[in-house]
């Protein structure tokens, strides 16, 4: 009877890895399968944590995090009283109340994988592996629909009559372009697990990292996804000046990436107009961001993009085509409109915010009356986001977060360089956190299951790992 209940035990702590571990697939097969895998996750870590009566004990960091998910149904519960008060009961104002509370689900994932990471339950190796293979195949199944027209189950590459043929490679994702964003996320624990599998064979290591390197960097390439490759540049950055001994190979594969986008650039020109494109978009902003700090008049960024100065900037070949067929949105435009919509809505609620979906909600009544304003499901910033939301109080919140993370990576550089599973797991989460948070990115809604998911994957190693080493 004892060696049944044992043998329970041991299985359940099994199932619990495997069940972690399928994170990374679960964000290919969509978000019911994340929710799914999140829901199991949680009932197999309370009946771990039940069984073995493990003690909880909140840290500082959690404290603040918690404080967060609270301000987030504050200010969503004052919008909807609010609008209680004003127009009565309607199910679309009570619909932002129901999220904020089923936001709390991300917290006590947070909790529970804590808890299970410091009392060895959790084991994050089959994670590692699971985090390391997934973009890889992405990767590899993006560069085969790119040759052949079709992946490896036969899913064609993206189709739409708004967007021309070979712009966009999704693999298994379909119609939702986030191919490159998936295996941008991952590509840390994909790199870092080789570098650790072939920790004895510096010729092997070079040699295949630098391989898996291209690939991954390629395949964000051809999939289209155009701040998730930036974003991969910067991963490569990272990694060059956070892995010193790896720094050869690093740079080796940047100059190939280099020489390949540099042949993509020469044999497609479908790739070439669409990556030209952005820089042109990220050239016209900076332009637009300077003249406008050093006017001499009193002039808002909003005023400069709205006056006819952007029509000025010198224009090269491509450019002048590019904006002749898709206008001057092609530019920036649309990111500078929603990012000014976005703060024209913050100002409704500076301190406490609008609560969660209030850019949907509101930009479509700021439209009747302000020019240059767009509408979308959220403002495409994560920190602009927390500012319309949760106003000066989340962002001033999420600051003390950030500058807590950031101690916490400074007091322990040192051991993040250590060649052991373990803290190469934990520098993949960092450097991972870190892109994923970089302020000047554009980036889904932080609310949705998938980034909320992913992010709290991410701080439940990282504060996991930081609350062991404080206790050494």
């Amino acid at each position: 009877m004892i060696s049944i209940k044992n043998n329970l035990k041991i299985d359940s702590i099994f199932i619990t890895n495997i069940i972690f571990a399928l994170f990374p697939l679960s964000f290919i097969l969509g978000n019911f399968a994340i929710s799914l895998i999140l829901v199991l996750f949680c009932l197999l870590g309370i009946f771990h944590i039940k069984s073995k009566n493990l003690s909880i004990n909140y840290n500082l960091s959690i404290k603040i995090i918690f404080i967060f998910f609270i301000l987030v149904f504050f200010s969503t519960s004052i919008i909807f009283l609010k609008f209680l008060y004003i127009d009565g009961y309607k199910y679309e104002n009570l619909v932002p109340l129901i999220k904020s509370i089923t936001l709390f689900r991300f917290f006590l994932m947070l909790v529970i994988a804590c808890i299970l990471i410091e009392n060895d339950i959790l084991d994050l190796n089959y994670f590692f592996i699971s985090a390391a293979f997934f973009p890889a195949f992405i990767a590899s199944d993006i560069i085969f629909q790119y040759i052949f027209g079709f992946n490896i189950v036969g899913l064609e590459s993206f189709r739409d009559h708004h967007i021309p043929p070979g712009k966009y490679f999704s693999s298994f994702f379909g119609d939702e372009l986030i191919a490159g964003s998936y295996i941008r996320s991952f590509s840390f624990f994909s790199i870092l697990f080789l570098i650790y599998k072939l920790k004895n064979n510096y010729l092997n290591k070079f040699i295949f990292t630098a391989i898996l390197i291209c690939l991954l960097g390629l395949a964000v390439f051809i999939s289209g996804n155009r701040m998730p490759l930036l974003l991969f540049i910067l991963t490569l950055f990272l990694t060059f000046f956070f892995v010193p001994r790896v720094k050869p190979i690093v740079l080796t594969s940047i100059f190939a990436l280099c020489a390949i986008f540099y042949f993509m650039f020469a044999v497609d020109i479908i790739k070439k107009k669409q990556f030209l494109s952005f820089h042109g978009s990220i050239r016209n902003n900076i332009i637009v961001i300077k003249d406008s700090l050093m006017s001499n008049s009193e002039k808002s960024v909003a005023e400069v993009v709205n006056n006819k100065k952007i029509k000025e900037i010198p224009l090269t070949d491509f450019d002048d085509f590019w904006l002749r067929k898709h206008g001057e949105d092609s530019f920036g435009q649309l990111e500078r409109d929603i990012y000014m919509t976005a703060l024209d809505i913050w100002e409704k609620n500076i301190i406490f915010g609008n609560g969660i979906r209030a850019f949907r909600r509101d930009c479509h009544k700021l439209l009747e009356y302000r020019k240059n304003r767009i509408c979308s499901n959220h403002p495409h910033n994560y920190y602009m986001e927390i500012l319309v939301d949760t106003g000066i109080a989340g962002l001033f919140i999420v600051s003390i977060i950030a500058i807590s993370f950031l101690i916490f990576i400074f007091k322990n550089y040192k051991l993040l360089l250590v060649n052991n599973r373990n803290n190469l797991i934990l520098l993949a989460a960092t450097m991972s956190l870190i892109v994923e948070m970089f302020p000047i990115r554009s980036s889904g809604s932080i609310f949705t299951t998938h980034n909320a998911t992913y992010i709290i994957i991410l701080a439940s190693i990282i504060l996991s790992f930081k609350k062991l080493l404080s206790q050494k």
